[in-house]
């Protein structure tokens, strides 16, 4: 049975999804999470990094979240993981020791998945994939939105130091904020690249392939951008051009 205060975080956490979402479209469920998270940070606790006190959290959907983790020799099924987006670890519990985690640094994890949990706003398995396992020289995850015959989008998340617009006093205070961007992959070529997050960047750089302008604008872009995007990148793939 969930404790008084995990349902009132719950809650908390879908509210400002709707509001978020009511006030300008989408809105990415882990910096609802994120956010919240820096709300809640008592006065007091912190994480030391180099000179700094750093409030929040930078993993993603918090930690001991239940997946899957896939590594050169070691494959491990249902487990508690962490997935630190400031420094891309991958920190994971053994039954043997379930209080200390063990650390996966970058580049020793071929890919994880994070497993459903309607609660967080996980609310389908989330894969994520090391960027040398995709051709991109990044030391970084990305997430897999939709994997097509040709063409493939994926998101990156990271967390960056960022300053406490509340704070006036401490100015070694600092707060873990968390951003993303969108990729995607083309088999007719090497690693990732960048989009830029409007419709009309988007539309135009697809232009020599095929006009996805009829399935993709800026209004579904803003209601919700990955769904828009899944739709146009499904297009994109029943081109007979290729």
């Amino acid at each position: 049975m969930k404790s008084l205060a995990s349902v009132f975080f719950i809650s908390c956490l879908v509210l400002a999804s709707n509001i978020s979402f009511g006030q300008s479209g989408y809105m990415d469920n882990a910096l609802n999470y994120s956010r919240l998270i820096k709300e809640k940070t008592a006065e007091g606790s912190y994480k030391l990094i180099g000179p700094f006190k750093v409030v929040g959290t930078s993993y993603l959907f918090g930690e001991k979240n239940k997946g899957n983790l896939f590594s050169p020799g070691v494959n491990a099924f249902n487990i508690q993981l962490n997935y630190n987006t400031y420094n891309q670890e991958i920190e994971f519990f053994s039954t043997a020791n379930p209080d200390k985690p063990l650390v996966k640094e970058p580049g020793t994890v071929d890919s994880f998945t994070l497993l459903t949990n309607v609660s967080l706003g996980i609310n389908q398995p989330l894969k994520f994939v090391y960027g040398a396992q995709l051709g991109s020289s990044e030391k970084a995850f990305f997430m897999e939105l939709y994997a097509g015959p040709r063409f493939s989008i994926y998101k990156r998340y990271k967390s960056d130091l960022g300053y406490v617009s509340t704070n006036y006093i401490q100015p070694e205070l600092r707060q873990f904020d968390l951003l993303y961007d969108y990729f995607y992959s083309d088999s007719a070529k090497q690693g990732l690249k960048r989009l830029k997050p409007n419709s009309s960047s988007i539309i135009k750089e697809f232009k020599s392939i095929k006009d996805i302008s009829s399935v993709f604008n800026n209004d579904d872009f803003t209601i919700n951008q990955e769904e828009a995007l899944r739709k146009a990148f499904e297009f994109l793939n029943r081109s007979r051009s290729f």
